[in-house]
């Protein structure tokens, strides 16, 4: 018996279905299955019409025209025994309990229905079939064949098609099976892959917006109050614009090299998995900002006309990992860009150092009289981030209004850093 690989329809579990048809086109492989099995169907059928080889001598010459006419009646009926197996092997049944003209086309039936339907649908099938054919040695004997022999001969040849087309149908359903399990990887690893970029996206975007925000708030701040000059009674003199478009462009030379530092630290080796090329006359990487950074950070501020009042008790920070380092320094730097953005003018209290076994950050500023919308909007996007830097670390992370004041705070696990 021929074995074949019969294909996974789209997700349709045909074969579990057990009655349900497989309706899925032929392949070219089982196209040429299929006519190589009509072909030698044909061809037993044909060697019982050859009278010199005599192959029917118990059959009544009366009944061998019926013999004939199932026989070409089960070897066309091969054709639709993979998409309708159940219909053909009831139509056939008769042929099988009667024709022996039909002898191998009703193996191919047997075998298919065995491959096709569930094993409790074709399984009675068989053994009606076998059941059936039984009394044939009784109704025309074949001369040289005692009932045992026939019994034995019988027997085993429906068992041989019944077990190859079990088999067949388990081999179809263990691909199917493992065709249906490597779709689910594969979705899932897309999934997975989708999520890292996600992930990937919004890391760069926080990074970004930690960057971008706070410098593009100081130029805010330096354009504006130039506009300001500009534009009253007493203009500035040429030497004050010099000065304040040289400290815009040192802030805008500022940002972008940060921005710069940010796209080499997410193509790290560490991020990447791959060492980033360099070129050999690139400037030196700029370190990652640190608490060693954040004085500084309050001195821009200041030095941009904002109100910062800070207390910084850093020294026992010192040791704290650099990714805690960072999370601290972002932590003001978004503080203060705030307050810069929504509330101009107004005193920011900065408050950094240890406090009962964790690391306290807290920026404060009160909101200004009248104040009720921001001349640089904000999104949001900078407390999302900082919301998941903290949670990265560990920690706890708050902010929103109180007592006419907008409040910033953080509180790092010391244990964790």
């Amino acid at each position: 018996m021929v074995s074949e690989a019969l294909p996974v329809a789209g997700g349709r579990r045909s074969a579990l279905a057990g009655l349900s048809p497989l309706r899925a086109p032929r392949t070219g492989v089982q196209w040429v299955v299929d006519c190589l099995l009509f072909v030698l169907a044909l061809l037993v059928w044909a060697s019982y019409l050859d009278p010199a080889r005599d192959l029917t001598p118990g059959i009544p010459d009366w009944f061998l025209p019926w013999d004939y006419a199932m026989g070409i009646l089960s070897c066309c009926a091969l054709w639709w025994t993979r998409s309708h197996p159940l219909a053909v092997g009831l139509v056939v049944f008769v042929p099988a309990a009667l024709s022996a003209s039909a002898a191998f086309a009703v193996v191919v039936v047997i075998y298919r229905m065995a491959a096709h339907l569930r094993p409790q649908v074709s399984v009675p099938l068989v053994v009606g079939y076998l059941a059936a054919a039984i009394p044939y040695h009784a109704l025309f004997p074949i001369p040289g064949v005692d009932w045992p022999s026939y019994l034995i001969v019988i027997t085993l040849l429906h068992l041989l098609a019944l077990s190859l087309g079990l088999l067949a149908r388990s081999r179809r359903l263990v691909l199917e099976g493992l065709h249906a399990e490597a779709a689910r990887e594969r979705a899932l690893a897309a999934a997975r892959l989708e999520g890292a970029r996600r992930v990937e996206r919004e890391r760069i975007a926080r990074e970004m917006h930690d960057v971008l925000a706070h410098r593009v708030s100081l130029l805010s701040v330096h354009a504006g109050a130039l506009e300001y000059r500009t534009a009253g009674e007493a203009p500035p003199t040429l030497d004050e614009v010099r000065a304040a478009a040289a400290v815009i462009r040192h802030n805008a030379h500022l940002a972008v090299e940060e921005l710069r530092q940010v796209l080499v630290v997410l193509r790290s080796p560490a991020a990447t998995g791959t060492a980033p090329e360099k070129a050999p006359d690139a400037p030196p990487e700029r370190p990652q900002p640190l608490l060693r950074d954040v004085p500084q950070l309050v001195d821009e501020a200041q030095g941009a006309g904002q109100r910062v009042s800070a207390r910084l008790d850093l020294e026992p920070l010192a040791e704290l990992p650099d990714n805690v380092q960072r999370t601290v320094y972002r932590l003001v730097q978004e503080g203060l860009t705030n307050a810069r953005k929504h509330a101009a003018g107004a005193v920011v209290t900065v408050d950094v150092g240890p406090g009962d076994g964790q690391v306290r950050v807290e920026v404060a500023n009160v909101l200004p009289v009248g104040v009720t919308a921001s001349e640089i909007p904000g999104i949001g996007a900078g407390l999302v981030g900082l919301a998941e830097r903290v949670r990265l670390d560990g920690g706890r992370f708050e902010h929103g209004v109180r007592d006419g004041a907008f409040r910033l705070a953080a509180y790092l696990p010391w244990d964790r850093a």
